[in-house]
């Protein structure tokens, strides 16, 4: 049996590196079971082609690697780091992402993900530099 370490260098590499939002549905089986850890929270195959689209609106050349995944029985929790390039300018962006996902075989059937949209945001420059500094000082975003 393949390690989910290794699916989810593949599912990266397939959807997110090369944009093939069509294997996106090969990765998930929604059915398989329903005993999840938030009902009705974790994402679904349609809002990651959605995500995945937005997110290769603003930039290119993404390259993901997994930083530390850690697996215990059906489970995996994973660091990433994303890098890639603005597609207006060129401009490096480099952000991190955790996610917990829950395997049957080897396909996903929960998935809980964290991205860093306010880091991802102020690189793609739709937010000031240093807005989460400037959050926390007290200022507001209009």
């Amino acid at each position: 049996m393949v390690s989910k370490h290794n699916i989810l260098e593949r599912y990266y590499k397939e959807v997110w590196e090369r944009g093939n939002l069509d294997a996106i549905d090969t990765y998930f089986n929604l059915v398989a079971d329903t005993n999840r850890i938030v009902d009705d929270a974790g994402i679904i195959p349609s809002e990651i082609r959605e995500w995945v689209s937005i997110i290769r609106s603003f930039v290119t050349n993404i390259n993901v690697r997994i930083v530390k995944s850690v697996e215990e029985g059906d489970w995996i929790s994973t660091y990433l780091e994303i890098n890639c390039q603005r597609i207006d300018n060129g401009a490096a962006v480099h952000v991190y992402q955790q996610i917990m996902m829950r395997f049957v075989g080897d396909q996903k059937i929960e998935s809980y993900p964290q991205f860093d949209f306010l880091r991802f945001f102020e690189q793609i420059g739709q937010l000031p530099e240093n807005t989460f500094e400037l959050l926390m000082g007290g200022a507001r975003l209009k």
